[in-house]
């Protein structure tokens, strides 16, 4: 464990509390990494994106476009940090890490403030998390402008707790809307469903289920600028080219092609897997062309590509170069709203939806937007 003796303690009853803030992914994970491989389905939006920037610290890995060339000069803030929060109960123990928050960026833009904690969300209370959160928000306004904190993510409690925090702080309040409310979910090799033949079939065109190539990027363009098209994060067109040719390049995204009886060759559906860890992949985004819903493309999409994830020997991005092992489980967010998309999930296999028994692991989530900000985009 590095020396964290520097980091300035607030007293509380019972123990100190103090933070740490690293400006490279390589200092953060040095501590923080063992952590976060142990909860690496929860740190699915932190612990991926850490791993990608200390490999390009290292040399071993460069971005695929220069942020500098992309990045928006009215932005206020181009630097990307991680806060750590510890504590500890005696000068004789150890610190304990407690929360990690985000201060990062894609290639496309400036991300949400991103939240995770050691700790099983079930067992937090606001009085633990207020004096942590306090402590963050401190840290947060001495490096940064207020106006780059534009949306908090995390399990329900963490975000309200930042949020609270966040408002006392600054006078910024979040809009009465959050920008999602979504249950984190996830398939194994144990509850991956197969297609139920019993369902009655249901009309289709001829399809073929791929990893997506370069020529496939205008097609999965436009998927990408629909997906984002009406929601608080709308796309560019130039943005969802941008956004496409990261997936396509990086080999983390599939399609779903269909053949029309004239020969023509369309892109029904499209599925995103861009947050990976050792043992955990994600898919992000999941998308049918307005054509061709109903039809059970997306199902059948989700559902190929989880086997092969879970299944399949293959070297992937994000992974270490020797590793070909599948995954464990995938993961995903779906809005409780959305209950075509909750649908299919669970005849997948992923857990815990359409009001049933949740297994450990499913939890609900929360984004918030801020007042007085300026917005980014994930």
């Amino acid at each position: 464990m590095p020396d964290l003796s520097f980091a300035t303690p607030v007293r509380s009853e019972t123990l100190d509390i103090f933070h740490r803030v690293h400006h490279t992914a390589t200092d953060f994970l040095s501590v923080a990494g063992r952590a976060l491989q142990e909860r690496e389905r929860e740190a699915n939006c932190i612990l991926p994106h850490a791993l990608k920037y200390r490999d390009i610290e290292g040399g071993v890995s460069t971005p695929l476009e220069s942020r500098a060339a992309i990045h928006d000069p009215a932005q206020p803030f181009h630097e990307q940090l991680w806060i750590t929060v510890w504590s500890q109960r005696s000068y004789s123990s150890s610190p304990s890490l407690d929360l990690v928050a985000t201060i990062t960026h894609s290639e496309i833009d400036n991300l949400p403030i991103f939240l995770w904690s050691s700790t099983d969300t079930s067992q937090l209370t606001k009085s633990y998390l207020a004096p942590r959160f306090n402590v963050i928000v401190r840290s947060m306004l001495s490096q940064i402008p207020a106006t780059r904190v534009f949306s908090v993510f995390g399990p329900n409690i963490l975000t309200k707790s930042f949020a609270a925090a966040w408002t006392a702080a600054t006078g910024s309040h979040p809009y009465p809307r959050p920008y999602y409310e979504a249950a984190l979910t996830f398939v194994t090799r144990e509850t991956l469903r197969e297609e139920d033949k019993t369902r009655p079939a249901r009309q289709r065109y001829p399809f073929l289920i791929r990893r997506a190539t370069l020529a496939d990027i205008p097609a999965v363009a436009d998927q990408c600028y629909e997906f984002a098209y009406g929601s608080d994060f709308e796309l560019s067109p130039d943005d969802s080219v941008r956004e496409a040719s990261i997936y396509v390049k990086r080999g983390q995204m599939y399609v779903c092609e269909v053949e029309l009886p004239n020969g023509e060759r369309h892109m029904a559906s499209i599925c995103a897997v861009t947050r990976n860890t050792a043992r955990n992949a994600t898919i992000s985004k999941v998308h049918t062309s307005s054509g061709f819903r109903s039809m059970g493309y997306a199902e059948t999409l989700v559902r190929r590509v989880c086997h092969r994830l879970l299944h399949e020997k293959e070297s992937r991005f994000g992974r270490a170069p020797l590793d070909f092992e599948p995954y464990d489980a995938v993961a995903l967010y779906v809005a409780h709203e959305n209950i075509a998309a909750s649908t299919v999930y669970d005849r997948v296999g992923f857990q815990g939806l359409r009001g049933k028994a949740r297994p450990h692991g499913v939890e609900d989530v929360l984004e918030l937007g801020f007042e007085n900000s300026i917005k980014g985009y994930w």
